[in-house]
């Protein structure tokens, strides 16, 4: 995992000194005001002016297996991303959500952000099914998880209440095959033990 990243791409410089790390509890303040962005607000079903106290209940309640990173730069949060697995018969599959601020857009912390929550997800986790949903008029976050593999797999007509007008919404995903795994290693060469199976005192059993 990526603790320091400067640069994603030959096409795209990331702000000096971006940093991804956990969110946490301390940065309810930035995290809290980030929520209240216009462009964020637009992007995203939460009802607006939402307390300072739910937020911070909402940090607070973080546990594994969910997963909150923050980008930051120096000290200003500039975005923010959750990956939450499933349960049950669903535990190979996870939804996930990122969140930049307004002031941030176009300096590829998007990018960096999935960059990260696919390397979690992909070399950590060993999951094999991501989810989530986006505004069928956010084109930029649309462009953004396309670039990364994520399909629409279902047009939800009318989801979201935003301003007095039902907007329509995608699900996307994005599965892949398991995790490879590797050889066991040779038993050639391994000399075998004193005990016989079947023996009395050997412990093994046939």
């Amino acid at each position: 995992m990526n603790q320091d990243i400067r640069t994603n791409s030959k096409s795209e410089s990331l702000p000096e000194g971006l940093t991804l790390r956990a969110l946490r509890v301390a940065d309810v303040e930035q995290f809290h005001a980030m929520q209240q962005l216009p462009v964020v607000v637009n992007g995203n079903p939460h009802v607006p002016f939402q307390t300072i106290a739910s937020t911070r209940e909402y940090l607070e309640k973080l546990e594994p297996p969910e997963i909150a990173i923050a980008a930051m730069v120096g000290d200003t949060l500039v975005g923010e991303a959750e990956l939450t697995p499933f349960k049950g018969r669903r535990a190979h599959a996870a939804s996930l959500g990122i969140c930049v601020h307004d002031a941030w857009h176009r300096r590829g912390i998007g990018n960096a952000l999935m960059t990260e929550l696919l390397d979690l997800a992909d070399n950590w986790l060993g999951l094999r099914r991501l989810e989530l949903h986006v505004f069928a008029d956010n084109h930029a976050a649309l462009a953004l998880y396309r670039k990364f593999g994520f399909e629409i797999e279902a047009h939800q007509r009318g989801a979201v209440l935003r301003r007095g007008v039902l907007i329509d919404c995608y699900f996307m995903a994005r599965p892949r095959e398991a995790a490879p795994w590797m050889s066991t290693p040779s038993t050639a060469n391994i000399e075998p033990t004193s005990a016989t199976i079947g023996q009395p005192g050997s412990g093994i059993k046939p």
